[in-house]
């Protein structure tokens, strides 16, 4: 069994502790694991619900900047995460989502909105992030007494995910502010608003994301069906192409031929879908 001697309580569920055993500081997230609790006091590991170790020394040092109460919260909430997802985050959102909830509380006391565009795609293409940022959101509205907007929910969403799959917040908004790029283009090119709770949206948004990564990636996907989407679906097609013109624009690679056919046949399903509504 560990020891750990505690440097810093953040709130009566939160602390930060040195491990007796090789001196690393870790942050420690337990029910009542800071009550009445002091620096200097011993804490056993068995205690704890959720121990965070940092690979990045700098980053529990950056923690040492935010208000108490932030720090407090924002590792409750990665902890419950952790804990639903069964699966470790990355450590960049130790910092990144406690910076992100106090910015957000300032502007929310300064009576700024919060304005998410991305909110429908976030919901589509991150649906249990999204479920988990809905649950975090209710922890900082007990917190702090604040009503949080769903479009902050969305951020909260993206934060998730980017620890998730270890990669950048700038990257999962640059793909996410793409795809809903994406599918404005297919709606002034189809002349309608699509339908963001129909099956067939969550599809080709869902199809977007993953052919964004390949594309990235340099990936290749085989398309037996190419030559007769191409000539049976020439306008979904035609879509298709303007749609590859604009992500080579955004990240310099052209999307090959038997992904736009693909894409073509998700369009096309949408056009189809909205013909039988409209017969109906």
């Amino acid at each position: 069994m560990r020891q750990f001697c505690i440097i810093k309580v953040f709130n009566n569920n939160v602390v930060l502790a040195r491990d007796k055993t090789d001196r690393e500081e870790a942050v420690l997230v337990g029910k009542g694991l800071g009550f009445n609790a002091k620096p200097g006091n011993m804490l056993e590991d068995d205690k704890a619900e959720k121990i965070f170790y940092f690979i990045d020394k700098d980053k529990v040092k950056q923690l040492n900047r935010f208000n108490e109460d932030i720090i407090g919260i924002t590792e409750e909430i990665i902890s419950m995460v952790s804990q639903e997802l069964k699966e470790q985050l990355n450590e960049h959102i130790h910092v990144a989502l406690a910076d992100h909830i106090g910015f957000t509380l300032e502007r929310l006391e300064t009576g700024l909105e919060i304005t998410n565009p991305f909110l429908e795609e976030i919901k589509g293409l991150y649906p249990k992030e999204y479920e988990l940022a809905c649950k975090s959101a209710a922890m900082i509205e007990e917190k702090f007494a604040v009503d949080i907007p769903d479009g902050e929910k969305g951020f909260i969403a993206m934060h998730i995910h980017s620890a998730r799959i270890d990669r950048e917040l700038a990257k999962t908004v640059k793909s996410t502010s793409m795809i809903n790029k994406m599918v404005e283009i297919i709606e002034q090119e189809l002349r309608l608003k699509l339908d963001r709770q129909d099956t067939n949206y969550a599809r080709l948004i869902i199809h977007l994301r993953f052919a964004l990564d390949r594309i990235d990636s340099e990936m290749t996907i085989k398309n037996p069906l190419l030559a007769r989407i191409k000539e049976e679906f020439s306008e979904s097609y035609k879509i298709a192409i303007k749609i590859a013109e604009y992500i080579k624009e955004r990240i310099g690679k052209e999307p090959p031929e038997d992904e736009l056919g693909y894409l073509a046949l998700h369009i096309q399903r949408i056009k189809d879908s909205l013909a039988e509504h409209h017969i109906k």
